[in-house]
């Protein structure tokens, strides 16, 4: 709106009905994205008193309103006064929601001949062969990993647990190679990283710069073609140190004349997590890599 000027005053036009009937709109509309996201909260949890079977939903009742104003003064009286009994609630509901959790774990797992190894406390940290499962009851979720390496997050729920850990093997029986195949496959992937950064043969190469170069060979030149580098389905890093494992574990680190050398990462060079790759030995074993190479096992060998 023009501003009205006399000699050196300048003055705003005053608001009009429109422009105030606007601003009401904004307010109202934000406060309802509030109210709204409250409503979908507690419908959750209607009719019902917190109970360890629907802990994640109380949970998330409890953060989703805790410091959340609705800008509603009665209805942020009620606010405070549930946010308030509830969380004097929250921690004995989670001491139970935890044991009910880890018992019906043990018994689904039991009935699969499974074992699950608890490997802390706080965290909760269990191993179910060959995978381990980390469980956030203050966050109100669970990831499930190979290693270090993270598959997907998951609810705090022992069926879907488990189920995501069949749906994993299905993945890695589909995907990882056989020692011997995957052997060539990797020299081919190590040669490609060492032509893009202009390496000798023989030179180190971070080892997940090498994931690309194994998506692409892995990738069909039809496809490749026609889509060009969109062709082209991500490995999963814990894929590649599902791969690793399986190689080292079967003993198959020299073939062909050249051995795989991977280069431990120590210290400081673990910092950035997405720099290395940690191959798990067993359920509490394993070493972080950062690099790996190909050198032939006679020397002078071209």
């Amino acid at each position: 709106m023009a501003d009205e000027t006399t000699g050196d005053e300048t003055t705003e036009a005053p608001p009009t009905v429109g422009r105030d009937a606007s601003e009401l709109l904004r307010e109202i509309r934000g406060r309802l994205r509030k109210l709204n996201r409250a409503k979908k909260l507690l419908q959750a949890v209607d009719g019902s008193e917190p109970d360890p079977r629907a802990y994640e939903a109380w949970l998330e009742l409890h953060q989703g309103l805790e410091d959340r104003p609705l800008d509603v003064a009665d209805l942020d009286e009620l606010r405070e006064s549930l946010v308030e009994r509830l969380g004097d609630q929250m921690q004995k509901l989670g001491v139970k929601a935890r044991m009910r959790f880890l018992t019906k774990l043990d018994l689904l797992a039991s009935q699969d001949d499974l074992e699950v190894e608890r490997l802390s406390e706080a965290p909760l940290v269990v191993y179910i062969k060959p995978f381990t499962v980390e469980i956030d009851f203050d966050g109100g979720g669970a990831r499930l990993l190979f290693g270090h390496e993270e598959i997907r997050e998951i609810s705090i729920d022992a069926t879907e647990i488990l189920e995501a850990r069949r749906a994993a093997l299905r993945k890695a029986k589909a995907e990882v190679l056989e020692p011997e195949a995957f052997f060539d496959v990797l020299h081919r992937a190590y040669r490609m990283t060492l032509a893009r950064d202009g390496g000798e043969p023989g030179a180190r190469v971070d080892l997940v710069d090498v994931l690309t170069p194994l998506a692409l060979l892995r990738a069909e030149t039809k496809d490749l073609r026609k889509k060009g580098p969109g062709a082209l389905d991500e490995i999963p890093r814990w894929i590649l140190a599902w791969q690793l494992a399986k190689q080292r574990r079967e003993g198959l680190l020299e073939h062909r004349g050249l051995r795989l050398d991977l280069g431990a990462a120590t210290g400081g060079s673990t910092r950035n997590k997405r720099d290395v790759l940690f191959i798990p030995i067993g359920a509490t074993g394993g070493q972080y890599y950062g690099s790996l190479r190909f050198e032939h096992l006679h020397k002078g060998t071209p």
